[in-house]
């Protein structure tokens, strides 16, 4: 699983297109090209999600992504937990070696018999445990845990359904990937080595109201696109980078959708800073983590606290930092309350 991609590809496949499209999806949402050294596992980490027993597959929930969140909260809500929103937490209460609640930004304590974090390990850690109620050894592991994000979300709101070259407006419905080959991922991928955004990105494609038309106005569209690369630590910076690639974006959808550009209406480009500041995750990494063998299994996110429970009792992680990763999967939430239920009835 350590080997390259590219290898493996050029053993197995004829067709380029095959595999560019194979190759997108070992690198997808990583800090890795084809060629990188593990991209094998990262790829087959990729494929082992199902929907509805079909192995491989994604789906589109009606209302977006936000309705799943919405669905997991009124499910909550039903078995009588209280959701309390824009309540950052300032830090995790302790007595000893025992978490006993949070306190939160405005000053307020919430007082826990457990406390369960979804942030990254860094967030978790360094900012709301703090360096100084840690061992030195779990400190240093957790600062050096790979987090920096190095892809771009893409929203269009688009006057009417664009024109993809090739394709019938049936084939618009699945999943469209700009990667025509391997080597153009790759030499998208050779700019985030020295710190610059993609000159030719790579794109993962969804029109997402043609599966669900109330998500816009009759008659129109919006897009929703992962684009890498867009390094966290952009040597030029964001602020004056963000627009200049927002054109990059549109003029690669453009050569493939040609006129897309005049049915935009609005934009926006969420660059792995804007997802830090936005959802608070520390690096901006969609994994919360960046997916590797030495950041996986046992590892993830770092030895001493991979299985859900923490140095601190009473603290357990459950977010995307730890096994087996990110996705919308719900696994690693699912198998932190399995550990705080067995650790309960001991």
């Amino acid at each position: 699983a350590g080997i390259n991609l590219y290898d493996v590809l050029e053993e197995l496949f004829e067709n380029e297109l095959i595999k560019g499209a194979l190759s997108l999806d070992g690198v997808l949402g990583t800090h890795l090209g084809p060629r990188s050294n593990n991209s094998v596992f990262t790829a087959l980490h990729r494929m082992s999600g199902s929907v509805s027993g079909q192995a491989a597959t994604l789906a589109i929930p009606r209302g977006g992504m936000g309705a799943v969140s919405g669905a997991l909260a009124e499910a909550a809500k039903a078995l009588g937990v209280s959701i309390i929103f824009d309540a950052r937490v300032g830090r995790i209460e302790r007595d000893g070696d025992r978490a006993t609640g949070v306190r939160l930004a405005t000053g307020e304590v919430m007082p826990a018999d457990a406390v369960i974090s979804s942030a990254d390990p860094k967030s978790t850690f360094l900012d709301i445990v703090g360096p100084r109620n840690l061992d030195a050894g779990l400190v240093r592991k957790i600062s050096n845990v790979r987090q920096s994000g190095n892809a771009a979300k893409l929203h269009l709101a688009l006057d009417g359904l664009p024109e993809f070259i090739g394709l019938d407006s049936d084939q618009l419905r699945q999943r469209l990937v700009i990667a025509p080959d391997p080597n153009y991922v790759e030499r998208a991928f050779n700019h985030a080595k020295y710190g610059e955004h993609s000159a030719q990105p790579v794109m993962e494609i969804t029109l997402p109201t043609i599966h669900d038309p109330g998500l816009a106005p009759d008659g129109k569209h919006v897009l929703s696109a992962v684009v890498q690369y867009a390094p966290y630590e952009l040597k030029a910076g964001w602020d004056g980078s963000r627009e200049r690639f927002t054109d990059v974006v549109l003029d690669t959808l453009d050569k493939y959708a040609p006129g897309i550009r005049g049915l935009v209406t609005g934009k926006e480009l969420l660059v792995p800073a804007d997802i830090e500041a936005r959802f608070g995750n520390i690096g901006g990494h969609w994994h919360h983590a960046e997916l590797a063998l030495d950041q996986f299994l046992m590892l993830r996110p770092a030895a001493g606290v991979a299985q859900y429970a923490t140095p601190i009792r009473s603290l357990y992680l459950c977010g995307a930092g730890c096994h087996p990763g990110g996705g919308v999967m719900g696994h690693a939430g699912r198998n932190a309350a399995r550990t705080i239920i067995a650790g309960d009835e001991k």
